[in-house]
């Protein structure tokens, strides 16, 4: 196979999408990422990290002798010095070599005085895990776990008196971007005005599906709790992505609620499973398990 590395162009935004998809049919351990991941990354968060013009330049892409996208080097576009493989197995060692010096070279940023960089690594590859040990990295106490819940009958959940779920063009970008500052403590009276600008964007993701981003609002039109799905209809499963609650409206199984009904929605589009990269207990009591492990390796330059 003869593999080269070439500069990212605009287009491949939809041919790493689509390697993703078929690599998760081949090799669901492979430590890439899921679709919500690449849609919400590219839409929303570096449009709130302001690199939302500038991420192309920092992605690595190695192509196939037919043209075919097999590997990929890049970052969430958070500039915190954090690499991503995104590879279609079997790669030999010397482009692995290659994407490793790529991250070093291209991702890594000063951290309290030291330039630093940061990868994952599949739980159990050993084939990456000692390409890291020669080049200097050392394993982190830090994962990233997908965990997955299958499919099977699902109850609806009823929502409190004076909640209902709205979803798509039903909710501004501003209603859904002020819950999200709220529900993850990054909200202050002056209220970044990107914000709404990220969840605008997020809209024109390629698998944003309207009726799949759903939020809670309560009597006054205030978004409480929300929960974005993407759908993944190649291999049948859904992924949760972001979900959340604003801290006034919590313990009161509002989250539970709207996420039962996207649960319900993609069932109905013929999904057999949904993921969501976290292991939080509130996950375990919805019955999800963790399925795939990411180690994170660190290295000083």
């Amino acid at each position: 196979m003869n593999i080269k590395f070439r500069s990212y162009q605009t287009e491949d935004f939809t041919k790493i999408r689509d390697m993703l998809v078929t690599s998760f049919e081949e090799s669901p351990d492979s430590g890439n990422w899921l679709i919500d991941r690449w849609n919400f990354c590219r839409m929303v968060s570096q449009t709130m990290h302001d690199t939302f013009g500038t991420w192309e330049k920092t992605v690595g892409v190695w192509e196939d002798e037919t043209g075919r996208i097999v590997g990929a080097v890049n970052s969430e576009g958070e500039e915190r010095g954090e690499a991503f493989f995104q590879i279609r197995f079997p790669l030999p060692s010397a482009i692995f070599e290659e994407m490793f010096i790529f991250a070093e070279s291209h991702l890594s940023v000063q951290d309290e005085g030291r330039q630093v960089v940061r990868l994952r690594i599949p739980k159990g590859d050993f084939a990456r895990e000692s390409i890291a040990v020669e080049r200097g990295y050392r394993k982190m106490d830090w994962d990233d776990t997908l965990s997955v819940l299958p499919l099977h009958h699902l109850e609806p959940v009823e929502l409190p008196t004076g909640y209902r779920i709205r979803s798509g063009p039903d909710v501004s970008s501003e209603a859904k971007a002020l819950a999200h500052a709220k529900a993850f403590g990054y909200f202050d009276e002056t209220f970044d005005r990107t914000i709404p600008l990220a969840f605008e964007r997020m809209k024109l993701a390629p698998d944003y599906r309207p009726d799949l981003d759903l939020s809670v609002v309560d009597t006054s039109g205030e978004v409480a709790s929300f929960c974005t799905l993407w759908y993944d209809n190649w291999n049948q499963h859904g992924v949760l992505e972001p979900v959340g609650t604003i801290p006034a409206a919590r313990k009161k199984g509002l989250a539970k609620a709207v996420i039962r009904e996207g649960l319900q929605r993609i069932a109905g589009y013929g999904a057999k499973s949904a993921y969501v990269g976290s292991t939080m207990d509130f996950y375990k009591r919805l019955g999800f398990e963790a399925a795939y492990t990411s180690i994170v390796w660190e290295k000083s330059l």
